[in-house]
């Protein structure tokens, strides 16, 4: 039997607990209660708490502290604030210290466990995604520990290892069966054609073969769901470069196609992710990949949409070039599709 998911209270009236704990202890909730922040400190070091719900005001004073406790003790946990405040700095503070969702008192107790379960099932596909991720960490590293990239025999082992991990990926998001190849082959080809080195190309084809390889870590019911994703969800998809750079990194050689995989979804004009790097300051190898991912995404079948054709994504990027691709790279794209608008 499943254990209850653990929600800690924290009010300084205890008609207020009483109403949390019967609301939440009929839905199957475990709620363990607190009436000053002091309490609150110690039964967050002492339970494992999944979820906290706290009023704004404690103690004569407000919630903030806790708040900062929190964060700093990194419990992986999201808030709930509760008030009945009408000020709106205070209403505006609470929302910056990033806290999941602020109802207001009154509240009605659908609204709250609406949010309540929506909290705990954030926090439940990030502890699945952090779970695979370390699971997967742990495995590239037994993979590659003994690994010493001396000479072609262990350099072809490494890279027969990389084609094995991008299988298991395409085994996991049925959507993506080629993707990785089909980017690093386009690539390929773009860096070829810039004239870089023969050591570049080859960086530039791995990085390609590599950049999604963090989708490992992210669970299934997102990466194959066919409506529109939650925020949650969302950001859930936007951590993937980020466990794709932690894989790669392992391997030491590696370390600029690390760099080239983390930001392969940042965009020319700063608007994409994960740092908002603007135009050159993205290295070219992440600039070249974000054309041949696009390329590559608009014409394949996705969960939420058949694939376009080939013209229609190629006229796509031509209009995206200054904004989200880099606009010279784009001219050498689409001249080395053929295309001419």
């Amino acid at each position: 039997m499943r254990e209850a998911q653990k929600i800690l209270i924290v009010d300084d009236e205890r008609h207020i607990i009483d109403s949390l704990k019967n609301i939440l202890s009929s839905a199957g909730y475990e709620v363990i209660e607190a009436y000053t922040s002091e309490q609150a400190l110690q039964l967050l070091d002492n339970e494992n708490v999944d979820l906290l719900i706290t009023d704004v005001h404690l103690d004569g004073t407000d919630c903030f502290g806790l708040l900062d406790y929190v964060k700093a003790g990194a419990f992986g946990i999201d808030t709930i604030i509760l008030t009945a405040s009408t000020d709106l700095e205070t209403i505006r503070r609470v929302m910056r210290e990033g806290v999941y969702d602020l109802i207001n008192k009154p509240f009605h107790a659908y609204d709250l466990l609406i949010s309540v379960k929506r909290a705990l099932e954030k926090r439940k596909l990030m502890n699945s995604s952090r779970e695979l991720q370390q699971n997967m960490e742990k495995k590239i590293k037994e993979q590659t520990l003994s690994l010493r990239l001396r000479n072609a025999e262990k350099q072809q082992l490494l890279i027969s290892t990389i084609r094995s991990l991008v299988s298991a990926l395409e085994a996991k998001d049925k959507y993506t069966e080629g993707h990785s190849r089909r980017v690093a082959d386009n690539a390929l080809l773009m860096s070829q054609t810039l004239g870089f080195s023969t050591a570049d190309c080859e960086e530039v084809h791995l990085a390609g073969l590599l950049h999604d390889i963090g989708k490992i870590g992210i669970t299934e019911t997102v990466l194959n769901k066919k409506g529109q994703l939650t925020t949650e969800e969302y950001d859930l998809i936007k951590t993937h470069p980020l466990i794709s750079q932690k894989i790669v990194e392992q391997i030491p050689q590696f370390k600029r196609i690390s760099k080239m995989v983390r930001h392969h979804h940042e965009f020319w004009d700063g608007s994409g992710y994960p740092d908002g790097l603007t135009s050159s300051k993205i290295p070219i190898g992440s600039r070249i990949m974000t054309i041949c991912d696009a390329y590559d995404a608009m014409t394949s079948d996705r969960s939420y949409r058949a694939a376009l054709t080939e013209t229609r994504a190629l006229n796509i990027i031509q209009r995206n070039a200054g904004s989200q691709f880099d606009p010279d790279l784009v001219e050498i794209f689409l001249r080395m599709k053929g295309f001419t608008s």
